[in-house]
């Protein structure tokens, strides 16, 4: 895949390959082992780029169906699902011009250690429907992420404009065990369903800090890795993301951070642990329940990641 904004030589990279053809970015190419092109994501329509229309994912289908040789017919079906499935949330969620360009130069600025007037186009992307989801997975932002003090601007412009109930806290680089949660947002007394809460989620890196340097010491107020959402209908969520490190020569158990804002409730703050984790002693299994601190269990998968399941409830008062 190739990114000109974005890739160091994409822009010469591309030239060679795709000759004077335009057409968008990024653009895709499977090469044979001789660095031939057997087939690129130019479909009937044009670039198919990154595929949410759908015939963007017809003609990225094709890709996959013209060269797999080791991909399975399970693994293949399992890609087509999730493209399908978040094209739909990713064009509902646009408004009409999306952004685009601002959220490019962005990019852009960023490349150029420009992080203020990054943060500034940021804002104005948003502002025109740009999804604020794609800031904590896009690696081309990772400079900008890691500036503690734009950080802060960024959490500001992703609660403000979040719209879907979808969230990955990492880039494609980023180390560490992918598992997801799949949870849902409930009153704590009736179980009722709370739609259209604001949730942020943060947790240490594989290293066990919640940024270079910091772990519980304070590092919680301003982690590297995280993202907000807000529940859809049904007050349901899904978190992609890598499983949390305990702290370095500590005994806390593994654990995910999350805030909740809802409409005329307070701020909640609470956070979840894991059943697998061997620090996780039967004191605090006890303790969990009453201080409203949910145990995971995760479970391995046909989409062969780990999963588990959680409640988030959500007093009244």
């Amino acid at each position: 895949m190739i990114d000109t904004d974005r890739m160091t030589e994409g822009a010469e990279v591309a030239a060679e390959l795709r000759k004077k053809r335009g057409g968008g970015i990024p653009w895709m190419v499977i090469l044979d082992g001789a660095g031939r092109a057997k087939i690129t994501s130019d479909g009937p329509k044009g670039n198919c780029g990154c595929p949410a229309e759908p015939h963007e994912i017809d003609h990225f289908m094709s890709m996959l169906d013209a060269t797999r040789r080791h991909m399975s017919d399970a693994d293949r079906k399992i890609i087509e699902r999730e493209l399908r499935t978040y094209g739909k949330k990713l064009i509902s969620s646009f408004k009409p011009g999306g952004g685009m360009k601002a959220y490019r130069d962005a990019a852009g600025k960023v490349r150029v250690g420009q992080f203020e007037a990054a943060v500034a186009l940021m804002g104005q992307a948003l502002e025109e429907g740009y999804g604020p989801e794609k800031i904590p997975t896009d690696p081309a932002l990772r400079p900008l992420r890691e500036d503690a003090e734009r950080r802060l601007e960024l959490f500001a412009l992703a609660k403000k404009h979040v719209r879907t109930h979808r969230a990955t806290l990492i880039d494609n680089h980023e180390e560490g065990r992918r598992i997801r949660l799949e949870g849902r947002v409930v009153d704590q007394k009736t179980g009722a369903p709370l739609s259209g809460a604001v949730m942020q989620l943060f947790h240490t890196d594989a290293s066990g800090e919640y940024r270079p340097g910091m772990d519980a010491g304070g590092g919680a107020g301003n982690p590297r890795l995280w993202a907000f959402l807000r529940t859809d209908d049904a007050g349901r969520f899904t978190v992609d993301t890598i499983m949390p490190e305990r702290y370095p020569n500590s005994s806390v158990p593994r654990h995910v951070h999350y805030k909740v804002w809802i409409k005329g409730r307070p701020e909640m703050a609470s956070e979840c642990f894991f059943d697998s984790d061997p620090n996780l002693d039967e004191r605090t299994r006890a303790s969990a329940p009453k201080n409203n601190f949910p145990i995971v269990k995760l479970e391995r998968t046909d989409e062969l990641r780990m999963i588990g399941t959680l409640t988030v409830r959500v007093p009244n008062d």
